[in-house]
């Protein structure tokens, strides 16, 4: 028996891989993705390190890696980013047909290590190439992420897991590990002795598609093969758990190397200066939830709903907006008449929030507003 198989919470919830792009793709839970950046972050080199921490403006890799999830209700293009459709009967990646135009994490992936290694990169380019990759390396490491067997990527393919009906993805999602009962702090202290183990210098080794390819192998060798009937019990549990460990430990050790690679040559001083201490642009503002903070951007739309709130959209019209300015139900004159703020360069002050995914400050005083130069 797997030793921390009773009372597990969801740990890596890969959801997502290999679905159509139109399909909705749910992505790995939090702490799957925090446990990788963790394993990564102790691998940086001291200069990486320092990058880094310049870049997310002091967030810790573990914070910034969920922001890919966060800001997926506003940038719904970016879903299809998470995973890439190769054929399980596929012996070798074929990106015209896997991967059009890109559009695909193996795709994502090379971008955003280009965007971060290029000097000329502004310093919000640069932040969010960053967050992308430390949530994409995760993603590449689940075998549902990167194989499709004309299921959607296991989301068709209906088991029964210790006696409940679900299917193959979610399985993959975190089923296999949901009643472990380890926290993050627990299951990073479980891998580490693993790590102690490993050849890691080995697991550098290899290019995106390579790791990609891994990944197929894995779900031809291990997720796809299903015992009678498809019930799924603890024979299938003890054999596949192994290999979310593997997998997450090599995810966090290739996120390094990536990192190690693309900021070897990078210097503070070629970065364009930061807003200022506090202060967001409206792609950032999902990753700082929770901050009192002010978000500037440019005010595409003032959406009026049929609830008589007010809503300032930031980056797109809505519902792809990057950030949204709430204004509920206003009765301050000065509140009740914003339309004349489409177009402008616009800075809201206020707690950050998450609502239904997308990030927003409610406004309820007129100085919470700032037109910007």
């Amino acid at each position: 028996m797997y030793p921390f198989l009773h009372g597990f919470t969801l740990l890596l919830m890969v959801s997502g891989a290999a679905t159509p792009p139109t399909a909705p793709a749910t992505l790995w839970f939090a702490l799957g993705h925090r446990v990788v950046a963790r394993i990564a972050e102790g691998r940086l080199t001291p200069h990486t390190a320092d990058a880094v921490r310049q870049i997310l403006g002091g967030q810790t890799m573990a914070d910034a890696s969920v922001w890919a999830d966060q800001i997926r209700g506003q940038r719904r293009s970016t879903s299809a980013l998470h995973f890439v459709n190769i054929p399980l009967e596929a012996s070798a990646y074929e990106p015209a047909g896997s991967c059009p135009e890109g559009r695909c994490i193996i795709g994502a992936i090379e971008s955003d290590r280009r965007i971060l290694a290029d000097p000329a990169s502004s310093s919000i380019d640069r932040a969010e190439a960053l967050r992308f990759l430390i949530h994409f390396i995760g993603d590449l490491h689940q075998p549902l992420h990167v194989s499709n067997n004309g299921d959607h990527g296991g989301n068709d393919t209906q088991v029964q897991f210790f006696g409940r009906g679900s299917n193959l993805h979610q399985v993959w999602d975190g089923q296999l590990i949901e009643q472990a009962g380890m926290d993050e702090a627990r299951y990073l202290a479980h891998l580490m002795p693993q790590l102690a183990t490993l050849d890691l210098a080995e697991f550098e080794q290899g290019t995106v598609v390579e790791w990609a390819m891994e990944g197929h192998r894995t779900a031809i060798e291990s997720a796809y093969r299903l015992p009678p009937r498809r019930q799924l019990t603890e024979s299938y549990e003890e054999m596949n758990l192994p290999i979310v460990d593997l997998a997450v430990i090599k995810a966090g050790v290739r996120l390094a190397k990536v990192l190690n690679d693309a900021l070897a040559a990078y210097e503070p001083g070629a970065a364009p200066a930061k807003l200022g201490a506090g202060i967001y642009s409206d792609r950032e503002a999902a990753a700082h939830a929770g901050e009192e903070a002010m978000v500037v951007g440019v005010v595409v739309s003032v959406h009026r709903s049929a609830a008589g709130n007010l809503y300032l959209n930031f980056g797109a019209d809505y519902p792809h907006q990057t950030f949204s300015g709430a204004v509920l139900k206003p009765t301050a004159p000065g509140l009740r008449d914003l339309d004349g703020l489409a177009g402008k360069r616009v800075g809201i002050r206020g707690l950050i929030k998450l609502y239904k995914g997308q990030a927003e400050i409610v406004v309820e005083r007129e100085e919470q507003i700032v037109v910007m130069p």
